[in-house]
């Protein structure tokens, strides 16, 4: 009778059940909070460099190789060029042909992620949003990161994040 009434080991019990689930709870809380800071960089990438595009009237060869590098800078670490792209489209209207792809220029990433917005000389995939009349044309950035877990990635795996900017 005083082998169940003895409850010296039972904290250590309970401990041994809870620990497991509290270091996920925590190391989970890790991964969403690395996952939604590379989420916010992304966004503030593709902004930033439709924000240096649209101030430029005319864009030569050395403007984006310099936008590239600020939206390197701006990413803050050299993941960017390891596990991301960033794609710059012009896309214009002529008469009553649908919108083309003028030109394209990628910063040479290492994600394999392709324009959603189309190839050069080709017909453009804008949003139904975007609407452009004839004369008119509009610069789009689009950012692809591919983010890869620390901890859980056997579980998790890589995600893909996409953001794209007029």
């Amino acid at each position: 009778m005083t082998l169940f009434r003895d409850q010296r080991g039972s904290v250590l019990l309970e401990l041994a059940f809870a620990m497991p689930v509290m270091i996920m709870v925590v190391f989970g809380g890790v991964e969403l909070t690395r996952f939604l800071i590379n989420a916010q960089k992304i966004n503030r990438v593709a902004m930033s460099t439709a924000d240096l595009v649209s101030q430029s009237r005319e864009i030569t060869e050395a403007d984006v190789n310099n936008m590239f590098v600020a939206s390197q800078a701006v990413m803050g670490n050299s993941t960017l060029t390891d596990q991301g792209n960033v794609i710059i489209s012009s896309v214009t209207r002529t008469g009553d042909d649908p919108p083309k792809v003028k030109w394209q220029r990628d910063a040479s990433g290492n994600h394999s992620g392709q324009s959603d917005i189309g190839t050069p000389n080709g017909n453009a995939n804008l949003p139904t949003d975007v609407v452009l009349d004839a004369g008119d044309g509009v610069s789009v950035v689009e950012v692809f990161y591919n983010h890869q877990p620390l901890l859980f990635d056997k579980v998790v795996g890589n995600q893909d994040i996409y953001q794209i900017a007029f």
